[in-house]
Order: C-alpha cells, then sequence, then structure tokens
C-alpha cells in the first residue's frame, strides 16, 4: 500500500498504542452507530448472520456488535494492521480479522447482512465509488449502516487559518445532501455536530497526532513553521472544535428501512 493510504496505515499503526487515550468523540460516534443499528436494524427484524465492519481500529464499534450479535460471522477490518492488533487484543479470537483497505473491499467476499463503519470512510479517496463497491457486498436484505465526516467538520480550525489568510490541510467532506449514495440502493441519512473542547490549538493538533489522524488533503502544501505558530498563537486559550458526523443507512432499493 503506497501513497497517501500507505502514510495513513503507517500513522494509525504508529498510534495505536495511545489511540483510546484520546478517542472522545470516536467513543461517542462509536456508540451513536451501534444505537443506529439496534433502533434501525435489530428492531426491523434483521438478524445478521455475517458481519463486516470497516475500519474497525481498537474495537469500540466492535465490541458493541459482538455483545449485541454472539453467533453472527464478524469479520472485523482496517488499514492498520497495529490497530486490528488492538482490536484482537479487546474482543479475542472470536471474530475473524482482516487488513483491508475498505474503499477497495474486493478481498472481503460479500454476501454480508450487515456492513458497518465508524468514522473511517472519511480517509476514502473516492467517497462514491466505495460507497458503491461496499453496497455490492450486501446480501439481500442487507444493510449498511455507516459514519462519517461532513462538510462542517474542523469549522474553527479552518476559520483561524483563514484569518490569517491560510488554508487548513481539513480534507473536503460532503455535506449531508450531497453524500454520493450508491446508484440502485435506497439511502437514509442524519448528522449530528459533537463539539470537542481543548485547552489551545496547540493541544488539538498535538490530539490529531495521538490518534495517528494528521494525514492532510491529498495535495496539500503543508505550512511553514511560522505561519502554522501564527495559527496557534490565535488559538490560545480555551478552543472548541465541532465534529460534523454524518450518519448514513443503505438498502436495496425498493426495500424500506426500519424505523
Amino acid at each position: 500500500m503506497n501513497g497517501r493510504k500507505g502514510r495513513i496505515a503507517q500513522a494509525f499503526s504508529a498510534r495505536a498504542g495511545s489511540y483510546d487515550d484520546v478517542a472522545a468523540v470516536q467513543r461517542v460516534v462509536a456508540a451513536r452507530v451501534a444505537a443506529r443499528v439496534a433502533a434501525r436494524v435489530v428492531a426491523g427484524g434483521l438478524r445478521p448472520k455475517r458481519i463486516l465492519e470497516i475500519g474497525c481500529g481498537t474495537g469500540f464499534l466492535s465490541e458493541a456488535l459482538a455483545a449485541a450479535f454472539p453467533g453472527a460471522e464478524l469479520v472485523l477490518t482496517d488499514i492498520s494492521p497495529a490497530m486490528l492488533a488492538r482490536c484482537r487484543a479487546r474482543l479475542g479470537d472470536g471474530p475473524a480479522y482482516k487488513v483491508l483497505d475498505g474503499e477497495h473491499p474486493e478481498a472481503a467476499e460479500g454476501g454480508f447482512d450487515l456492513i458497518v463503519s465508524s468514522l473511517a470512510m472519511q480517509w476514502f479517496g473516492d467517497l462514491r465509488g466505495g460507497l458503491a463497491r461496499l453496497a455490492g457486498l450486501l446480501a439481500p436484505g442487507g444493510r449498511m449502516v455507516f459514519a462519517t465526516l461532513g462538510a462542517g467538520n474542523f469549522a474553527e480550525w479552518a476559520a483561524a487559518h483563514a484569518a490569517q489568510g491560510l488554508q487548513s490541510g481539513t480534507p473536503k467532506y460532503p455535506a449531508l445532501d450531497a453524500v454520493p449514495w450508491p446508484e440502485g440502493f435506497g439511502h437514509a441519512g442524519a448528522e449530528e455536530f459533537v463539539t470537542q473542547d481543548y485547552a489551545d490549538g496547540a493541544a488539538f493538533a498535538r490530539s490529531l497526532k495521538m490518534l495517528g489522524a494528521g494525514e492532510p488533503a491529498a495535495g496539500y502544501k503543508p505550512l511553514t513553521a511560522g505561519a502554522f505558530r501564527r495559527v496557534l498563537e490565535s488559538l490560545r486559550g480555551g478552543f472548541g472544535v465541532t465534529y460534523h458526523v454524518l450518519y448514513g443507512e443503505v438498502f436495496r432499493a425498493g426495500e424500506i428501512p426500519s424505523g
């Protein structure tokens, strides 16, 4: 795995040991995805026998899935081998574990009753293509439930850069009404804005590094040290950052989503 995806995998592997310590929002969103699965899948009568998780990380959502569906075949995947190892340490040898780029999931074979993902798809280079390929792995009657990042993500960080005449490296994410839903499938969506408080801008930047989430948008030219210092100096004191979270569900066309 080369290029940007290789750097993403390496960054998350390098920070697998510190991830849980700083992943407060990631825990919240994983719980939200698990709740949506319960409300929109389980309550609708679907009892998945085969489940695929894209970007399992250290296992926040995986743990909830294993508890909710103890008899299901659970296939947990991540682009980072070290993250996958942390997930295995959390859940044990019951699930299957696979190093996989979720944007290109062909090696996962298919026929899944449930596909889930929590805050992994924002790393896709081609969200339209990635969603379409994943939807193609759904079994008849299957559902895909996911969370990814939206257009308003890190708006305060971007504004601080703009005030200095600079551009941040935050990738461009879609608004809810611009999600490239897979053709030939039905869909449902929702959004949420989650604010995370930091001591200052430097603390926010450090947290991204500790998460392994510091890779900027493709083609972004990093700021000079002086320019970056000006941004951080403008963010002294309390600093709140917005995570714009998009929740989505994909299902076979003609089927009605539960809930």
